[in-house]
This record gives structure tokens, C-alpha cells and sequence, in this order.
């Protein structure tokens, strides 16, 4: 298992552990696509956990979760674009349900941009679009595993694999 990683992306091969992580959703099932604080899109994938805090009793977490963050997204069908990041977030909130119980066939992260792409086997294919220009202290996107790990990727050219739990700030 991999721990406590911080990684500057530099050439294509600073890539590799960070493509090993996130290929652990190949083959799961997207269940619950919604809309978090702040209207970032979160897909709940994978084994169905309780929570384990009192006030979220009889709600479940994905045993992945992956996370937009502040990054632009669009989620394409197979012939055209059903919805982005900057619709409403009604429409939203129904466009997204198009990805739900759906299997994760194919999810890959660009070297140049840090975009990463997540191909249902529906057709649909999310794709998530870092701005590096922007200029906010948060990850393009994150994703928790079921080893209690984050894997945050940005700002700048940089990822972090911690521990989940650990309330310190890696950046």
C-alpha cells in the first residue's frame, strides 16, 4: 500500500502511482451521483458504508468518492453533452442520475492538465477540467478510497495520497 505520498508532476511517469489509485474503481458501480456543498459534483462508488456518526445514521458513503472540487466538468452521453458544471443545479441534480448504477470501465488523468476522465459502461463519460489559472487553494479533485486514504490532485502540478483521517493539510 502506498501512504503519505506528495508528489510534484513533472514528466508523465509522476503519474504512475496516482493511475495505480484511481484504477481500484475499474469494474465498481457508480450508485449516487449528487450535488455536495458548494454544487460540486460527488459520485458515492463501490461497497455501500454506514456512516459512523449519530447524525448521519442511516445514510451511506461510497466506499470510493470522488469529488470535483472547484473544477469545471461535463458529463458527455454517447452522442452529445447532458450537463455541466455550469448549468443549474436542478438540472443538474436530474442530468446526473444518468451515470447512476452504471460500472466504471475505463478512468484516466491527462499529464498536461491533470483533467481526468471516468467512461461508464453505459457510454457516458464524465470529464473533469482543472483550470490551472485559477487561483483558489483547493484540489482540482479528490478521491477517497476504501483504505481511508484521500488522493488530492492540484492546485498546481502536484498530488498527495494521505490519510483520510489526518486533519493536517498536506499543501
Amino acid at each position: 500500500m502506498i501512504a503519505n505520498l506528495v508528489k510534484n508532476i513533472t514528466q508523465p511517469s509522476d503519474l504512475e502511482q496516482l493511475n495505480q489509485i484511481i484504477n481500484g474503481v475499474i469494474g465498481e458501480i457508480c450508485w449516487k451521483a449528487n450535488l455536495s456543498y458548494g454544487d460540486e459534483l460527488t459520485l458515492q462508488i463501490g461497497a455501500r458504508i454506514p456512516y459512523s456518526q449519530k447524525s448521519m445514521a442511516g445514510k451511506e458513503k461510497g466506499a470510493w468518492i470522488l469529488g470535483t472540487r472547484t473544477t469545471q466538468w461535463r458529463l458527455n452521453g454517447p452522442s452529445e453533452t447532458l450537463v455541466s458544471a455550469n448549468d443549474d443545479p436542478e438540472i443538474i441534480r436530474q442530468k446526473v442520475d444518468a451515470i447512476k448504477d452504471s460500472t466504471i470501465a475505463v478512468i484516466e488523468t491527462n499529464y498536461r492538465n491533470l483533467a481526468l476522465t471516468v467512461t461508464f459502461s453505459n457510454g457516458c463519460q464524465l470529464i473533469l477540467l482543472p483550470n490551472s489559472e485559477d487561483d483558489i487553494d483547493l484540489p482540482y479533485w479528490e478521491m477517497f478510497t476504501p483504505d481511508q486514504m484521500v488522493l488530492k490532485v492540484g492546485p498546481g502540478a502536484r498530488w498527495s495520497y494521505t490519510s483520510s483521517n489526518s486533519r493536517a493539510n498536506v499543501y
